[in-house]
């Protein structure tokens, strides 16, 4: 449990934690695998 929450470099990236979540971006695309105007909330 501890190495969970040690720090981790993911590329350039210096995390806290290795509890990380990847962009949900496929499942809010348009028609065509285009980005929609969600996505502008959604990483603002």
């Amino acid at each position: 449990m501890n190495k969970l929450f040690s720090r981790t470099h993911v590329g350039s990236l210096e995390l806290s934690h290795r509890v990380v979540l990847a962009p949900l971006t496929r499942m809010r695309a348009a028609e065509g695998n285009v980005p929609a105007d969600l996505m502008v909330d959604y990483y603002s």
